[in-house]
């Protein structure tokens, strides 16, 4: 007797089981349609960045061509609109001493453009946001030039694209900085031209 109630324990947990991912499937499918009629078109993403960086102005003229590297949260809350959350990480090198110009940011960004291609999956947009940065010539170059904190103000141009929950981008940012005092470079902007890659939650 307690054999045909094993028995048949396991087969309801395996019945259960088996059902699991199609309840699950139906379930998203609810979600996403409820997500669409509420004018949320868009989970949460997660993506590491990088590209190239580089100075504009007195900074420019004493740094080289450089690279960055970062991680992004982004959402978008409106079918037009998207936010991002992110730190980005770069270093420049100095053309006439060692070592290089690093730069640590925490900003946000608001980014604007329309879903274009089936289901939306290219996304061309515009962006504007706010950020803050440590500037901090590496130990070689401190005799020369001091650490800097400095706000930052980025625009943005580029094109997300999804394939599935799987997410990408390139994207092109002009950001200008505010309040530089790292003693020798008394001014200048960055640009940086990234890529990203990620997934969607």
């Amino acid at each position: 007797m307690r054999g045909k109630k094993s028995w048949g324990l396991g087969a309801v947990a395996a019945a259960t089981l088996l059902a699991m991912p199609a309840f699950a499937a139906q379930q998203e499918h609810i979600y996403n349609e409820h997500k669409e009629k509420m004018g949320i078109t868009r989970d949460l993403g997660v993506s590491l960045t990088g590209g190239l960086n580089y100075y504009t102005g007195d900074i420019g003229r004493d740094t080289g061509l450089g690279t960055s590297l970062g991680i992004q949260a982004d959402s978008r809350p409106l079918p037009l609109l998207g936010v991002e959350l992110g730190y980005q990480g770069s270093r420049a090198p100095f053309v006439n001493v060692g070592d290089g110009l690093w730069r640590h940011n925490v900003g946000a960004l608001a980014k604007v453009g329309p879903e274009l291609g089936y289901n939306g999956s290219l996304q061309p947009f515009v962006g504007a946001g706010f950020g803050v940065s440590v500037l901090n010539p590496g130990n070689a170059a401190e005799f020369r030039y001091s650490n800097d904190f400095v706000t930052e103000v980025p625009l943005a141009a580029g094109v997300d694209y999804k394939i599935g929950r799987v997410r990408a981008g390139a994207r092109a940012t002009y950001s200008i900085l505010g309040g530089e005092n790292l003693g020798a470079g008394q001014s200048g902007n960055n640009v940086n031209f990234g890529l990203n890659l990620g997934g969607a939650f």
